[in-house]
């Protein structure tokens, strides 16, 4: 014992550290800092709307605003037919992509620029409810809030000069609100002549990226910077009163 009170000494631990410890060891079991207070604690009925929609973000739009519909039905449909909507929707973006790609690379005098996987993933978006307008015109307009938390997986190769670089796209988040108008109604199927999609706010769109197999976005000052980016290109394009047209049929017809 005397061996190793001596060794112990020598190291400082001797019988003063024990009962500082011991102090210490009281002291932060009993003793509360003045400046810690306790949380000031009332019932959800005693909040008004707008602090209630502070606190419970994620709720739906239809349960906060009675202007928007349940739309549960649309959000099983989805899932049931995510599978192969997920193929449908990659190979028309696949076609749509090859002519505009093999017209915009010899400008930058690259090779080829190609996708080597694309999937939009396992979990399908879904609509937090739905409001519909009715007018007296001859439309149907609709503005349903989508979220899309998804596991897409995009991986583009581009190749140029004998050297090949990957970009990858994963963790996709999607908040929006659009409004998508049917007009004119037209007795013939499928009774409207055109597909207006616009936004009615800048959408909040997150995702990752990796640039040959590095997190790009781990890059100080990028991520703000891309977010950004992607937000006022989008706004520029689709937002309120600007929109995405698509023609279904002729409406003379």
């Amino acid at each position: 014992m005397g061996f190793f009170s001596t060794v112990l000494g020598f190291f400082g631990f001797g019988f003063g550290t024990f009962i500082g410890l011991l102090i210490g060891y009281y002291l932060f079991i009993y003793y509360q800092s003045t400046d810690v207070k306790d949380p000031q604690i009332r019932p959800l009925v005693e909040h008004d709307s707008k602090s209630l929609q502070q606190l419970l973000t994620e709720i739906p739009q239809w349960v906060k605003n009675p202007d928007y519909d349940r739309v549960d039905w649309l959000n099983k449909f989805i899932e049931n037919m995510w599978p192969y909507l997920d193929k449908a929707i990659c190979k028309t973006v696949r076609e749509i992509a090859k002519p505009i790609i093999a017209e915009q690379i010899p400008k930058y005098k690259i090779d080829s620029v190609e996708f080597e996987t694309l999937t939009l993933g396992s979990l399908p978006p879904s609509f937090q409810g739905m409001k519909v307008y009715v007018t007296d015109e001859k439309e149907l307009i609709m503005e349903p809030i989508m979220k899309w938390a998804g596991n897409p997986n995009v991986i583009i190769v581009a190749k140029a000069f004998g050297l090949k670089a990957t970009v990858q796209v994963v963790d996709l988040q999607v908040f929006a609100a659009p409004r998508i108008t049917l007009k004119p109604l037209v007795p013939t199927f499928p009774c409207f002549a055109t597909i207006y999609v616009s936004l009615m706010e800048k959408p909040h769109v997150d995702f990752g990226l990796k640039l040959f197999g590095a997190d790009a976005m781990s890059i100080p000052g990028l991520y703000s910077f891309v977010q950004e980016l992607i937000k006022d290109q989008v706004a520029n394009m689709y937002l309120w009163p600007k929109a995405l047209e698509v023609q279904i049929m002729d409406p003379a017809k």
